[in-house]
């Protein structure tokens, strides 16, 4: 399906802290047109064009029109949303995770392409020019053969996070901090080497053992070709998220990129290629993953933010909380 018009009506699913940001950027785009919001919750916006409805089809019913939902709901609501839109024939953008199982990911992809419309996910550490840059030197093969890769997550949820909200801390509804918190990081690894082989994950609860239904932290191990890699997360740093970054030993090269979102090159020593180089991203990553959707949208071009790029990252997840030991 091709859109030609100017400019894209969308309607936002969960006006919660992520429904937000996508309500600010949409704004911001001039090829796009937010119409409606709706949650079950009653909610208030400034912007008095903007229609609240309490249920999907209450706002198909009443914008028929509409080319573009953007689903910000509970992660567990995700896949049962995204079907009822895809059946309306209706481009969709889930936020992250696209769903919490591999094979619910797998059937909207296919009712996606039944009904010849687009099917995208938040992966928008895709867009930031710091991964672009390594994964430009991997496959121009700057950096040799990949020795080792290191994901560190360390941040801070409180308990009054999760009490302030009956869907946070729920198996049912929020999956784990792998998928809520940490999925972006998983789906780096996977943008740079392609589908990883998960070996272990040890995994512990150490600060919220009476207030979520999962571990908080664990260690994964994994391997992509010759490639050893592991990834160190918790939600338990204390008072304030730390740092998320990711380290590559190669045999041409070493890169740290670390900050709360891997926004900050800490190391780069690679073999013809200066770190004074790398160009940094100027607009924010929603930004240009919004520019990107209405380019797909209107000239049919593939994303990098289709929902197939999400596959490899929802099945490591689902292994990884199923081959979970206890520590």
């Amino acid at each position: 399906m091709i859109l030609k018009k100017n400019i894209l009506k969308t309607a936002i699913i969960g006006f919660g802290h992520i429904g937000k940001i996508h309500f600010e950027n949409i704004s911001q785009n001039e090829s796009l047109k937010l119409v409606a919001l709706v949650d079950t919750n009653d909610i208030v916006v400034e912007d008095n064009s903007v229609s609240i409805f309490s249920t999907i089809s209450e706002c198909h019913t009443n914008f028929p029109d509409i080319d573009l939902y953007i689903i910000a709901s509970p992660n567990g609501l995700h896949y049962d949303q995204a079907k009822e839109i895809l059946d309306l024939s209706k481009n969709v953008l889930v936020e992250k995770p696209i769903t919490l199982y591999k094979d619910q990911t797998e059937k909207l992809i296919n009712l996606a392409k039944k009904n010849n419309v687009r099917l995208f996910t938040s992966l928008q550490l895709r867009f930031s020019d710091l991964i672009n840059h390594v994964k430009n030197l991997i496959e121009k093969n700057f950096l040799g053969e990949i020795f080792l890769i290191r994901v560190e997550c360390f941040w801070n949820r409180n308990n009054a996070y999760y009490e302030n909200s009956l869907w946070r801390g729920t198996k049912s509804l929020d999956g784990g901090v792998l998928f809520t918190q940490f999925s972006h990081f998983i789906d780096v690894l996977h943008y740079l080497l392609g589908k990883l082989e998960l070996i272990t994950n040890l995994a512990t609860n150490f600060t919220h053992k009476k207030v979520i239904e999962f571990n908080d932290s664990g260690i994964i191990e994994f391997k992509s070709d010759k490639t050893l890699g592991n990834m160190f997360y918790t939600i338990s740093t204390f008072e304030k998220n730390f740092d998320s970054s990711i380290t590559l030993i190669a045999e041409k090269g070493t890169i740290k990129i670390g900050g709360q979102y891997m926004d900050q090159l800490v190391f780069h020593n690679v073999a013809d290629f200066p770190a004074e180089n790398i160009a940094l991203n100027k607009e924010s990553l929603h930004t240009l993953m919004y520019t990107e959707i209405v380019q797909s949208l209107k000239n049919s071009k593939p994303s990098r933010i289709d929902a197939e790029n999400a596959i490899n990252t929802i099945d490591f997840i689902e292994k990884a909380i199923k081959l979970e030991k206890n520590v």
